[in-house]
């Protein structure tokens, strides 16, 4: 009987009013990335592609999932990954804003041929993002987008902690 309230609360969650909306997006982005370890700070440059599949609509919120690819680099040094995950996205009825935020996982490799001092070559392990941003609606297919990331990257047990802002816009397949 002690499980009787979540079934409940499962069937209200899923009896409650919701529309869904097949809504593909595709989106880039350009960042900087900074790369913090114990040893050293790097800021690297570069891109984030991805694919946006929004799913239910729940009380004002979208619900997502997203698959992105990250490529970072600056000579010698690169940082790249890929990740999929959730995205809770809360549009606004005024000024065409949409704040979001995801959480990602998935893995990433990190080459350094510069720190020759560092015990460690090409490693590929894995990686969780939080994100989050806010897009601005400029026509019926496209967004202007900035957006913050936070990671964890699990190479040597985990000192890698990339940080990454960004701009980019974001196009979507069916007009809104």
């Amino acid at each position: 009987m002690k499980y009787g309230w979540v079934v409940l609360l499962l069937l209200v969650v899923g009896m409650s009013p919701r529309k869904s909306e097949a809504q593909v997006e595709l989106y880039g982005n350009f960042g900087a990335t900074l790369l913090n370890n114990l040893s050293t700070k790097d800021t690297l440059y570069g891109g984030t592609g991805g694919l946006i599949v929004d799913g239910p609509t729940w009380h004002h919120m979208v619900i997502s999932a997203d698959i992105q690819g990250r490529f970072m680099r600056k000579s010698g040094e690169s940082l790249n990954g890929a990740a999929a995950g959730p995205r809770f996205s809360f549009p606004l009825k005024r000024h065409g804003l949409t704040p979001y935020a995801e959480f990602l996982v998935g893995f990433a490799r990190y080459n350094n041929s510069i720190y020759t001092y560092q015990p460690m070559g090409p490693t590929t392990d894995g990686q969780m993002q939080i994100n989050g941003g806010i897009a601005k609606r400029v026509s019926p297919r496209w967004d202007v987008d900035l957006n913050y990331s936070y990671s964890q990257f699990y190479a040597l047990g985990g000192e890698y902690n990339p940080k990454e802002i960004g701009a980019g816009v974001i196009y979507h397949f069916v007009k809104r």
